[in-house]
């Protein structure tokens, strides 16, 4: 690998600063609240600087997806590596992942935005939008490999493809997280204040089922 000269070292480390002040602002204040002047003071950068390594809002916010789904992958990656049968990967998967959302809530919502905009030809073929892209096949692919393990080593029943029960996970897990922060908003429908639940429970109740549902039935029993 080439080493960075010392130019290059430095603006690495200002984009970086610069990504991490805007995952604050959009933290606390949301996206749509937060504004270039804002994070370029909060960076204590001149908003000419900003903008030659940002151009919008929104090349921000798919710095800050990018950075979220390489944390994501690395950690599920991690779970790959256990010596486990492949229906505890998925399910440790699963659980990373709902960690992950409940803990950096800001990344859930980059995703999000991500998907949102991938229709919108201005962003399609940008490189930040196409990094966000890899990342999202890589999660997708750790995913269809924990259930390929635990296929092969009999753990999990082998009568869906897995690449489309992945698919199928994955969706789920979404509408899992999207309950659990309508609930905690002021705007969500009013059916759900007569549930009591919360993201833990939510959680912990979906990864039961998902358990049981793909569980081979000679491990079932």
């Amino acid at each position: 690998m080439q080493k960075l000269t010392r130019k290059q070292r430095e603006k690495l480390a200002r984009r970086e600063h610069i990504v991490d002040v805007a995952e604050e602002a959009f933290s606390q204040y949301g996206f749509d609240n937060s504004t270039m002047e804002q994070i370029a003071d909060k960076a204590e950068l001149g908003k000419g600087t900003l903008y030659l390594h940002f151009k919008s809002k929104t090349a921000l916010y798919l710095a800050i997806c990018e950075r979220g789904s390489v944390k994501l992958n690395q950690l599920m990656a991690g779970v790959l590596a256990e010596d486990i049968p492949g229906i505890d990967m998925v399910e440790r998967i699963g659980m990373v992942y709902l960690e992950f959302i409940k803990d950096n809530p800001v990344y859930y919502h980059a995703f999000n935005y991500y998907e949102k905009i991938l229709s919108e030809e201005k962003y399609s073929g940008s490189e930040l939008a196409q990094r966000c892209e890899e990342n999202a096949a890589i999660s997708m692919n750790l995913i269809v490999r924990a259930l390929q393990a635990g296929m092969q080593d009999g753990s999990i029943k082998k009568d869906v493809d897995p690449k489309e029960l992945a698919l199928i996970l994955w969706s789920a897990a979404k509408g899992v997280l999207h309950m659990a922060f309508m609930k905690q908003s002021n705007s969500h429908m009013k059916f759900l204040d007569e549930v009591n639940f919360s993201l833990e429970s939510l959680v912990s109740n979906f990864m039961l089922l998902i358990s049981q549902g793909m569980s081979a039935s000679d491990r079932r029993s």
